[in-house]
């Protein structure tokens, strides 16, 4: 079982918004098959270095919430790291 496209979506504005106000979700994707497991987020960072930036979060989410949560904040957090 998978989450949907509607809970991913959910789930990345969530861990998001309790990062930071700087996040926004953009967009998300299938990241292969349309019934793949694998997708990606697309995150809108406003405040970095070089003006607005967007970066893309991979995650799969054949996962709990939880654990898909977990995923999404883990990959955030580098990468807001890299882009502030």
């Amino acid at each position: 079982m998978s989450l949907t496209m509607d809970e991913v979506t959910q789930i990345a504005e969530i861990a998001a918004r309790e990062a930071s106000p700087q996040l926004k979700i953009a967009g998300v994707t299938l990241g292969g098959a349309a019934d793949g497991a694998y997708i990606e987020v697309l995150v809108n960072i406003t405040g970095c270095k070089s003006g607005a930036c967007q970066v893309s979060v991979g995650a799969f989410r054949n996962v709990t919430s939880s654990e898909f949560q977990q995923q999404i904040t883990d990959k955030r957090r580098t990468h807001l790291a890299e882009h502030t």
